[in-house]
């Protein structure tokens, strides 16, 4: 069990490091929450392609592991959220509470021509609690978090909502949506430029309030057999107004997509 915790922090680290994770982009595997006693879930060996920082013009393709276990139905981690689910449960265990950690994705200069001569803004811990709903129809997911990591000192609001489109033989599709409400303070620190950092054709900017961006993706799975699975993902992520109007960010519809094959256990 340390093992595999120790993996998934690794991988937590790893996706930060990389590029991929970030509380604007969505990359998840088709399941959110998978659920049932002792140690199981999926590995996606997954060839993303994605942006090189939120809002960049530029586009980039990488590989990477997707990971989504759980442990008794209590410890999970999902691609880059690390969850722990308090034993509290409602209306059948559809309606549950939990603990979570994430990571907030920063960047450095030689990301993009637009970021050149800027600091670099480290990435954040940012930690909460959501409440998850089994519906009928679907799963919904709300998040709260705040940064513990004294890096911007700020907080998020997110909402997700999956259902499923079709299932039919070994093939799986789903839609997924959402979106987060970004304090000022966060949007200051990632996408605002300082007094410093200003230049003629990249003026001094704050942003006036926080924002919300909004997401949807398409995701489908094709089982080869019981362990194994052919993946796919593409997401469209709708900056919010204040993120769009930061002189650093010259693309605000962000697109991101893999392809995938996975390993169920």
């Amino acid at each position: 069990m340390k093992r595999v915790l120790a993996a998934a922090l690794m991988a937590l680290s790893g996706t930060v490091s990389a590029g991929v994770m970030d509380d604007l982009i969505v990359v998840a595997p088709l399941d959110y929450a998978v659920r049932g006693d002792g140690l199981h879930g999926e590995i996606l060996a997954a060839v993303v392609t994605r942006p090189k920082y939120s809002g960049s013009q530029t586009s980039s393709a990488v590989v990477l592991p997707l990971i989504n276990i759980s442990y008794n139905d209590t410890l999970y981690f999902n691609v880059h959220r690390l969850g722990y689910w308090l034993p509290w449960k409602f209306e059948d265990d559809k309606i549950r509470i939990g603990l979570l950690v994430e990571q907030q994705r920063g960047f450095v200069a030689t990301d993009g021509a637009l970021l050149s001569g800027m600091s670099d803004r480290k990435a954040a811990t940012e930690a909460g609690v959501n409440v998850a709903w089994d519906s009928p129809i679907g799963y919904l997911d709300f998040a709260y978090l705040n940064d513990v990591s004294d890096t911007h000192d700020g907080s998020a609001v997110k909402v997700m909502f999956s259902t499923k489109l079709l299932e039919r033989g070994k093939l799986l599709v789903k839609a997924s949506g959402g979106y987060e409400r970004m304090s000022r303070s966060a949007i200051n620190y990632y996408y605002g430029v300082k007094a410093s950092e200003a230049t003629a054709a990249r003026p001094q900017y704050a942003a006036a309030d926080s924002t919300i961006h909004t997401y949807f993706a398409l995701d489908a799975r094709y089982r080869i057999s019981d362990q194994w699975s052919l993946n796919a993902h593409l997401s469209n992520n709708k900056l919010g107004e204040q993120i769009q109007n930061s002189p650093i960010v010259d693309k605000t519809n962000v697109t991101v997509g893999y392809i995938a094959v996975g390993w169920h256990f």
